[in-house]
């Protein structure tokens, strides 16, 4: 294993930021492509909270890398569902990187776990 990192986000925290700022927070650490998808859901905020928490863990699993800009760290869902990372246009399949979202009540937690070789 090459790092571990998790992250957990009230989804308060994430609501309070939309409504305050709306598009350009969600330009600014959100792609477009996790915008349509979280914005399609019926608890956004929720979505977004639990991509934000990934965003932070696969940070902290890389040991707080400068440089990395949220915006350019993708959350994805494969077929199945499983979410993935797409990092500067380049794809983690869970194979590479293990990434895991949940929602409890008012938190979303994330774990990435970057297995060895799973980052170049």
């Amino acid at each position: 294993m090459y790092g571990i990192g998790v992250d957990i986000v009230k989804k308060d925290r994430i609501s309070f930021l939309i409504e305050r700022y709306g598009d350009r927070f969600l330009k600014k650490v959100f792609s477009d492509d996790e915008i349509v998808y979280c914005m399609s859901k019926k608890e956004r905020a929720e979505c977004f909270a639990g991509r934000f928490a990934a965003k932070e863990a696969f940070i902290k699993a890389k040991g707080g890398v400068e440089g990395l800009i949220l915006k350019k760290i993708e959350i994805l869902n494969d077929t199945r569902g499983r979410p993935y990372l797409r990092v500067y246009g380049k794809e983690y399949p869970p194979h590479k990187i293990g990434l895991s979202i949940s929602h409890e009540k008012d938190y979303a937690i994330a774990v990435c776990v970057i297995l060895e070789g799973g980052i170049r």
